[in-house]
């Protein structure tokens, strides 16, 4: 046996050597990465919750001995920090206090509870400053408050929104000589609405005792009783009931529905007022002859107007009698303007955007016509999906109030030289107390009448293109006068020539170059007649018209994008916006371009993912995909504006255009060159003399 132990012993051994070096081999360190999160997680898991639980509070002994006492049982776990206990108490005093727990007062009135164990009792000695009555507020983390005070009593006030509970324990008085009576007064509203009648009770009591006093109410209207609010203890007795009132002040109220139709005060007050109102279908008639006050002076809150106040005695009832009313028709929402902007492109149908600025008193819905064909609905600036009901109109959910309804639509016209247009703007079956009109036009169109409602405009050219052409046309006539033309011919051909320069930019630069040529031959001609002072009296004149025609064309009134002139019946000028840029093409049109700032349209956010080229667009998983797109409005070079007030709705609301192209308007143009070029080609003979004794005249004085 001893040899077969040895034998196992050795081999253990020379296996445990054996092993010794595999396991340095084979042992390698190991670890685990985790998110941080994850890992905050883990922590706290592992750590305990920290509490501190007060059970019970409890106020034993009596006020005759002086001995009273405050009694704390509870339990801790975790952290044993400061629990706060009592509060507003400034006439108590704790101390002597001993138990598992530590007492701490925080403050004036404040103490707090630091538990030395997972559970605890701590006893202290409660000495009130020479009162009888002991007020305190108690924290929330006392469970339940009980009092075994011989000679006191513990009332239990309001609890606030921290939820501390307000606590008062009052000497009891054994054998009191005199008990005084309990003061209330009432203050009571009755609401008539068309399926119930409701009431509301506020009974504001005075006991001016040291101890409870009961309160009886007796309900004799007819009451069905829903809801008591109040912080005393009440008991039903014999369809009525009693309440305990606490000393001092304290409040009860009751709600419920009247099954009657007239009222008796429920309790005997020295002061009671009764208020009835009614919902605005209802008419009480009073038949009482109670004492009618201001509904301002009982202090009752009412939610109608028009609502009856009267002050009553303690047995004093009145009565009603409610009669229906039948509403009138009337208007539910008020339109306080109503801004129309349409664009007429070159090609395409007219787009339109309408602005609605509504007061909603009650109506569920707005409706709008068909025409023009909606496209974009927007409620506060929010898009709206659009739904139309059964006669097919738009349907746009309302919300009380003020609203801002904006609705983008479109209409089709012919698109040919010359346009005759009535275009369509939605409307309401309520008159708007200002209703605006704008039109915008590209450079493609010339608006030459413009019409809505009670005003139009026409096209006419501006103060300083009618300027600049008769400048031109008394040039070009002199010219040619010059040049020995005749009368007729020369005036028709001036006046062609001016048009279609004003039209046709390289046509301007040609006419501007020949009359310069001719003007240089005239004063070459002329200087053997003329002194050197009168030229220099001409050549001053010249620049004086020049500098007035400069000054002119700078200090003449701006106008924004949207501030376009018209007039009522008669001639107005097109629209002119600030910041503009004259072209050839408006030169003769009397109108400018313009390129306002465009407003910057919302983006969608681009946020590239990793290791991707392709741009990406950041989409809110909960977003609505089924709304309207909406389209910007573009600004246009010409335009006009109207403006209505308290337009009728059954009045036709379209707007009547007669446009031209100004691409007809060129072609004119260079019609009108070729006639003025016949007519100087059929007076080329004697255009051809006049140049030849112009030059002859002009050449002795070259030499």
């Amino acid at each position: 046996m001893r040899s077969i132990a040895a034998v196992v012993c050795a081999l253990v051994a020379v296996a445990a050597f054996a092993d010794v070096p595999a396991q340095k081999t084979d042992t390698q360190p190991s670890s685990v990465t985790i998110p941080l999160s994850r890992y905050d997680e883990l922590q706290k898991a592992q750590v305990n919750a920290s509490a501190t639980v007060i059970d019970t509070m409890t106020l034993a002994g009596t006020f005759r001995d002086h001995n009273l006492s405050l009694t704390l049982t509870g339990r801790s776990v975790g952290t044993r920090a400061a629990t706060s206990v009592i509060s507003e108490a400034p006439d108590l005093t704790l101390s002597g206090c001993s138990g598992e727990a530590l007492l701490v007062r925080s403050g004036k009135g404040t103490y707090d509870v630091i538990a030395l164990g997972p559970a605890f009792t701590l006893r202290c000695d409660a000495r009130p400053s020479g009162s009888d009555r002991l007020k305190m507020s108690v924290a929330s983390s006392v469970l339940a408050v009980r009092a075994a005070v011989g000679d006191g009593e513990l009332i239990t006030g309001d609890e606030d929104s921290g939820g501390a509970r307000a606590y008062t324990l009052v000497r009891q008085v054994v054998g009191a000589n005199e008990t005084l009576a309990t003061t209330a007064t009432g203050r009571y509203l009755i609401t008539l609405l068309p399926d119930a009648t409701r009431f509301r009770y506020t009974i504001q009591v005075h006991n001016p005792n040291r101890n409870t006093s009961p309160l009886p109410l007796h309900l004799v209207s007819g009451e069905h009783l829903q809801q008591i609010d109040s912080t005393a203890t009440y008991e039903p007795k014999d369809g009525s009931y009693i309440f305990a009132m606490p000393p001092g002040d304290s409040t009860i109220t009751l709600s419920g529905e009247l099954k009657g139709k007239s009222f008796a005060a429920p309790v005997a007050a020295s002061l009671q007022y009764v208020v009835v109102e009614s919902h605005p279908l209802l008419r009480p008639a009073m038949q009482s002859q109670a004492k009618r006050v201001s509904a301002g002076e009982t202090g009752i809150t009412t939610e109608y107007r028009g609502a009856l106040a009267f002050e009553i005695g303690a047995k004093e009832r009145i009565s009603w009698t409610v009669t229906r009313l039948e509403a009138l028709r009337a208007i539910s929402y008020a339109v306080r303007s109503i801004r129309h902007t349409l664009f007429v492109p070159a090609n395409g149908p007219v787009l339109g955007e309408s602005e609605l600025m509504l007061d909603n008193q009650g109506a569920p819905e707005l409706e709008l016509p068909r025409k023009p064909e909606p496209t974009f609905v927007s409620l506060q600036n929010e898009p709206v999906l659009m739904t139309k009901n059964a006669a097919g109109e738009l349907s746009v959910p309302l919300s009380a109030g003020a609203q801002r309804i904006i609705v983008q639509h479109r209409q089709p016209i012919s698109q040919l030289g010359i346009v005759f247009a009535r275009l369509d703007v939605p409307r309401l079956p309520v008159p708007a107390t200002n209703t605006n009109v704008t039109l915008r036009y590209p450079e493609h169109w010339l608006p030459v009448w413009q019409s809505f409602a009670t005003q139009a405009t026409t096209w006419h050219p501006d103060g300083e293109t009618f300027f600049v052409f008769v400048l031109l046309v008394l040039w070009i006539e002199r010219v040619l006068a010059f040049l020995t033309m005749k009368l007729r011919g020369r005036v028709i051909a001036a006046l062609l020539l001016a048009y279609a320069a004003l039209l046709i930019p390289i046509l301007l630069w040609a006419v501007v170059l020949f009359c310069s040529l001719v003007t240089v031959l005239w004063v070459a001609s002329q200087r053997p007649k003329i002194s050197l002072r009168r030229l220099a009296t001409i050549v001053a004149v010249g620049a004086i018209v020049l500098l007035v025609a400069l000054l002119y064309t700078m200090s003449r009134p701006k106008y924004s994008s949207d501030d376009f002139r018209s007039g009522s019946g008669g001639i107005a000028s097109v629209g002119r916006a600030e910041n503009t840029e004259t072209t050839g093409a408006d030169a003769l049109t009397g109108t400018t371009g313009t390129s306002p700032a465009p407003q910057s349209a919302p983006r969608a956010k681009m946020t590239p993912p990793a290791g991707s080229t392709l741009p990406y667009f950041e989409v809110s998983s909960t977003a609505y995909q089924g709304l309207p797109a909406k389209f910007e409005m573009p600004d246009g070079v010409r335009g006009g504006s109207f403006n209505e007030q308290m337009l009728a709705p059954e009045r036709p609301q379209t707007i009547t255009l007669v446009l031209i192209s100004m691409t007809l308007l060129t072609w004119l143009a260079a019609a009108m060159t070729v006639i003025a070029l016949w007519l100087l080609w059929h007076e080329r003979s004697a255009i051809r003399a006049g140049v030849q004794l112009r030059m002859g005249e002009a050449r002795p004085v070259t030499a």
